[in-house]
């Protein structure tokens, strides 16, 4: 499926979402000049300001940098927006703030520490990694495989 095609049926969805009229969704798709530390930070910013410019749209910017294989796990989008409003990823809607930590890259794979500040203020560390993919429309883009579920301080990345 085309970037054109997706982005079409990412922005019909959201529309769903949304009563009243539909609004632009500015979604960034994966693309080989973008390094993996912007990658986790478009992704943090967007779910930060989740509900900008419509209810979700953090979310879906998300789903848009998700690995396939990632995508076979946690997809279709639906699901996917369930999971991040779970108990596990819900303090990433609307976080006050991030750091992003470089642990590990290689030619095409990396990780990273991430630390929020959540809306209320509690700290949280998760792992994100992300590896290039292999095939399709977005070969040769660095795209999240995982994010932990909360670390505790005394877990190891």
């Amino acid at each position: 499926m085309g970037a054109e095609m997706i982005r079409l049926l990412m922005m019909m969805l959201l529309g769903l979402m949304v009563s009243g009229p539909a609004i632009a969704l500015d979604i960034i798709f994966p693309n080989p000049d973008l390094k993996p530390q912007n990658v986790v930070e478009i992704q943090l910013q967007s779910l930060q300001r989740n509900d900008e410019p419509m209810p979700d749209a953090g979310i879906a910017q998300t789903w848009a940098f998700a690995h396939p294989n990632n995508k076979l796990m946690t997809g279709p989008f639906e699901r996917f927006a369930l999971m991040i409003k779970s108990h596990n990823y819900k303090n990433m809607i609307h976080h006050l703030d991030h750091k992003i930590e470089p642990v590990l890259q290689t030619n095409d794979r990396a990780q990273f520490a991430v630390s929020i500040t959540t809306s209320d203020s509690q700290k949280m560390t998760f792992k994100w990694e992300l590896m290039k993919a292999q095939t399709g429309e977005y070969s040769g883009s660095w795209m999240t495989t995982s994010v932990s579920t909360p670390l505790l301080s005394g877990d190891a990345l």
